[in-house]
Formats: structure tokens, C-alpha cells, sequence
């Protein structure tokens, strides 16, 4: 069991490595390769070699489903290729590289310690995680030898013999508990190599293995929205197809391959890479049809924003700060598209006197705050994890958004919808035509930098983050002249509602105000690439240039 344990925390520092040193590179890649089901395949392939995890890559490509970014389809062939991924780790891993241990332990431990926070500390990570993975299958192979001699262990292993079905059922539960199936993979090899487990045994615990590994990223998903958890069961549905295909026959086949003079670990492993092989062969064909079935058996779902609550904050994810930060910006994103109903909402209600709507977009704002308070305290524990610098930088990033998006959400609460309310209980008259006309010029752009403010929070775009600022100085120009429309009204119309002026001017102030938090995403994106120096002052400039021409 303390080399299980080894074994896990030797993965689960590979993938660590990875992600804080590579992460955004494997993000891109895996949200960029996606235009077609054998792209995507050998994508999902290559990125699980990487993480060394085919559970990751699932939750990322169920995030990626969520956000619309990759269809069920694509998303499926993403999962094949993370199964076969995992082969060919297994592959490398079933070579005797056990002198390699104390070698990659003690450069790992040095360049971890020693060095600045960066990538070269993610790198004596990696090292130090595939020294202990090396480690912990050496310390399995010596604790596993005595149980060949073991009356008790040989009669369980005759008995799994004897019950194949079983076999599968023992080893899909271990790899469930253990969320790795290249862990149990990995466990299965070495007590092969131990001549514990006859080939018949060892080859439904892989087949099992096979199936324990797909259940993990589908528990995970389970309070997920219907397109985030397609991908999951479609993959579970590929693994229990083909080991309800492959069972039959697992007798003839070891019967068949003991013939060839084959060491057991390479056997199991070769055993595990065909089978997966096979299965894309299979089911790659096959993807549209099984994207079809899993969208009868998990429909789209009408939202209402009263029952909205987050649902993707897993802390099992943890282990893989890359997935978890992705479930916090999973959850901002819901949580800001509620915040631009109740921006929606608010207009119309101003615009029809619906003091109904009004009231009921206030109390969307406790929807808000709830997503708000649970992503605060997700990315507060996620905090005390070990977290690389561009995984901390990450964090704040989504920390900060939120909270400008929980202020935005009480701007619109107590300013704007207050506003309404007491325009409706003091005064049946109605803005001007004019009034009305500078809202709504205003009202526009801010809605659209809300979908662009969403966009550069989850792609970090540069060109797109200018634009938010650019728009930001466009919107100030506009606010400025509404409010000089408005005095200048105010001149000539004295009998003009004071109330009905004072809500006009607070609207364009409040509009200001969410404008402005929108487009604070942009700032740390543009100061990280040098740009936002030279952006100020390219503004700083043509504003004095404009004053100077309106005073001349």
C-alpha cells in the first residue's frame, strides 16, 4: 500500500510539473486542435503523455464542452486519444528504469529547492515525480514477491480464475478508488512480473482497469450541465463496449499468447495498448452516432436563473490545479452570465416602467452572490495547494473578475433597480425622447463589452483585451457628452422632473461605473505584455490633442 501511495504521488507530481510549467501551452493546444475527430484524437493522445493522466484531459475537454468551445463530437475522439495516451506511458514504464530513481530524486529535490519559483523548479518536480513513480513500482515488485508463496493470495487469484467477471468488477473498483488507471495499470504489470497472476487474471484487470478509469471524470461531471458531461459517459459507454467484447474470448486469448515467448509486464502492457488501439479503430467511426445517443440520454436543459448554483467547484480536482482553476472560470462565467441578465433585464424594466421584472432581477443578485462566495472559497483552499506562479497569477486573475463582476451585480441591485422603483412610486411621467435615446446609446456598447469582458477572460487575448480598452475610452467620451446633453436640457426646459433628472443622471453614472469593471480584465493581460504603458499614453495623448483643438 506505501507503494501505491508513492506510486499516486509520483503521478500526481508528473502532472503538477506539467501543468505549472506547460499548462497554458497544453490548454491552448487541446482547445486549438479540435476541427476534426483525428486532430483531436492524437491531440488528446499527445496531451495525456504529457499529464500522464487521462482523467485530466477528460475534466479539461468536459470544461471545454461546457464553455461551447468543442462539440461532443470532437470531445469523444479527444478521450480515445487520451486512452491509447496512457498505453504508451504504461509502455515506457514496464522497462527496468529503477537505477534511474535516485538519480532523477536528487536532481528533482535540487532543482526544486534551489532554484527560483519558475520553470526550472516545474521541471525538478517532473523529475522528482517520475523518480518516485520509478521508486514506488520497485518497492510494489519487492513487496509483492512473498505473495507467490502465499497459500492465501494464490487461492484468491485461482478463484478470480475461475470468475473472470468478477476480475473486471475487483479491478474497476480499484481504479476508481485509486482515479488512475495507468496506476492500476502500473500495479497489475508489476505483479505480473512477480508471477502472481496467471495472463487470464491480469487481463481482465486490465479490461477492468480500463472501465475504473473512465468512472472518475463522469462522477465528476455529474452536477455538470448536459454538454460538459456527455464526453465522460460517451467515453464510459466506449470502455464497457469493448470489454463486454474483448471478456468472452480472454480465455483463448491467454491461452493463444502464452505460446510466444513474451515477458508477462510487456504482455499486460502490449494487452492494455492493443485493446485501446482497437477501441479507437472501432469507435472512431462511430463518434456522430454515440454524440447522438448521449445527447437522447442527457438532452440540452432549460436554465432558470432562480435555481442556478455552482456545480463545478470539485475539490477532488486539486490534485490538478489547471483543472481546478478551469472549474473557478467555468462557474465566473455562469455566474456572469447572470450578471448580464439582470444587465438586460434592468433596460427593459426602465424602458416599460416594469416594476415586476425590477424586482425580480433584484433578487437575481442573490444568485450572483452566491456563485460569488462559493468561487471565493473554492479558489481560498485551492490557494493553499501548491500552486505554480502562473497558476497563482491565474488564480487571482478569476478572484479578481469575480469580485468586479459581485460589483457589478450591486450596482445594478441597489442603484439602478432602486432607481426604477422609486421612479415608479414618485412620478408617472416619462423620460424624454432624448434622455431615453442617450441611454441607449450608452446601454449598447457596455453590453457589448460584457461578451467581449467574458471573452478576454477566458482567452487572454491580447488584440482582444485593446479592444475592451479602446471601447472603455469611447464609452468615456460618450458618457461625458450625454451628461452635457442633458444640462444643456436642463437650461432650457425648467419645468423639467427633478427626480426624472436625477435618474437619468444617476443611470449614466452607474453605466459608467459597470463599465468600467469590465474592462479592468483587460489591465493585467495588457501589463503582462508591456502594452499598457504605451496604450495609457497613446490615450493620454489624443485626449490632449482633442482638448487642445476644442479650445482653439
Amino acid at each position: 500500500m506505501g507503494g501505491v501511495a508513492l506510486l499516486l504521488w509520483g503521478l500526481r507530481m508528473v502532472r503538477i510539473g506539467i501543468t505549472d510549467a506547460w499548462g497554458s501551452e497544453v490548454r491552448t493546444a487541446l482547445g486549438a486542435s479540435l476541427s476534426n475527430r483525428y486532430k483531436a484524437f492524437f491531440t488528446g493522445l499527445g496531451v495525456t503523455v504529457l499529464l500522464q493522466s487521462s482523467s485530466a484531459t477528460a475534466l479539461l475537454t468536459s470544461s471545454f464542452s461546457s464553455q461551447g468551445i468543442i462539440t461532443t463530437g470532437p470531445a469523444l475522439a479527444v478521450l480515445l486519444g487520451a486512452d491509447v495516451g496512457t498505453t504508451l506511458v504504461a509502455q515506457i514504464l514496464t522497462f527496468d528504469l529503477s537505477a534511474l530513481s535516485p538519480f532523477l530524486i536528487a536532481i528533482g529535490v535540487a532543482m526544486f529547492t534551489y532554484s527560483d519559483a519558475g520553470r526550472t523548479r516545474d521541471i525538478g518536480r517532473l523529475a522528482l515525480g517520475i523518480g518516485m513513480m520509478l521508486l514506488s513500482l520497485k518497492l510494489i515488485l519487492a513487496a509483492s514477491l512473498p505473495m507467490r508463496e502465499s497459500q492465501i493470495v494464490q487461492e484468491i487469484f485461482v478463484s478470480l480464475g475461475n470468475d473472470l467477471v468478477l476480475a473486471v468488477i475487483v479491478a474497476a473498483i480499484v481504479a476508481w478508488l485509486a482515479h488512475s488507471s495507468l496506476a492500476t495499470v502500473l500495479l497489475i504489470i508489476t505483479l505480473a512480473s512477480s508471477e502472481v497472476l496467471e495472463p487470464s487474471v491480469a487481463f481482465a484487470f486490465v479490461l477492468g482497469a480500463n472501465i475504473g478509469g473512465a468512472i472518475p471524470p463522469f462522477v465528476a461531471t455529474l452536477g455538470a450541465s448536459s454538454s460538459a458531461r456527455r464526453p465522460p459517459l460517451g467515453n464510459l459507454i466506449f470502455r464497457v463496449c469493448g470489454v463486454l467484447l474483448v471478456a468472452p474470448w480472454l480465455g483463448n486469448l491467454s491461452g493463444w499468447v502464452i505460446q510466444f515467448d513474451i515477458s508477462s509486464p510487456r504482455l499486460i502492457a502490449s494487452f492494455h495498448m492493443f485493446f485501446n488501439i482497437a477501441l479507437a479503430i472501432l469507435f472512431l467511426p462511430m463518434i456522430n452516432r454515440m454524440s447522438k445517443l448521449t445527447h437522447r440520454l442527457l438532452p440540452d436543459e432549460e436554465e432558470e436563473s432562480d435555481d442556478l448554483k455552482p456545480m463545478h467547484l470539485d475539490k477532488s480536482a486539486f490534485e490538478t490545479p489547471l483543472v481546478a482553476l478551469l472549474n473557478a472560470e467555468r462557474e465566473v462565467l455562469r455566474m456572469g452570465e447572470v450578471v448580464e441578465r439582470m444587465f438586460r433585464n434592468t433596460f427593459i424594466a426602465l424602458k416599460k416602467n416594469d416594476v415586476a421584472l425590477a424586482k425580480k432581477t433584484r433578487k437575481m443578485d442573490q444568485v450572483a452572490n452566491l456563485f460569488y462566495d462559493e468561487v471565493k472559497l473554492y479558489l481560498t483552499k485551492l490557494g493553499r495547494e501548491t500552486l505554480g506562479e502562473k497558476e497563482s497569477l491565474r488564480c487571482n486573475e478569476i478572484m479578481n473578475f469575480a469580485t468586479d463582476l459581485e460589483h457589478i451585480g450591486d450596482i445594478i441591485s441597489v442603484d439602478l433597480i432602486d432607481g426604477i422603483l422609486r421612479k415608479k412610486i414618485v412620478t408617472r411621467q416619462k423620460m424624454s425622447l432624448h434622455d431615453r435615446e442617450d441611454i441607449n446609446a450608452l446601454y449598447q456598447p457596455v453590453l457589448l463589452s460584457f461578451n467581449l469582458s467574458l471573452s478576454v477572460f477566458t482567452s487572454g487575448d491580447i488584440g482582444m483585451a485593446r479592444q475592451l480598452l479602446a471601447k472603455k475610452y469611447q464609452f468615456r467620451k460618450r458618457e461625458k457628452q450625454a451628461v452635457v446633453n442633458h444640462l444643456n436640457k436642463l437650461r432650457e426646459d425648467v419645468t423639467y422632473n427633478p427626480k426624472l433628472s436625477a435618474l437619468q443622471l444617476d443611470v449614466l453614472r452607474d453605466l459608467k461605473r459597470i463599465n468600467s469593471h469590465l474592462t479592468s480584465v483587460a489591465y493585467p493581460i495588457l501589463e503582462a505584455a508591456g502594452q499598457l504603458r504605451s496604450r495609457l499614453k497613446n490615450t493620454e495623448t489624443s485626449e490632449t490633442t482633442e482638448t487642445s483643438e476644442a479650445k482653439s
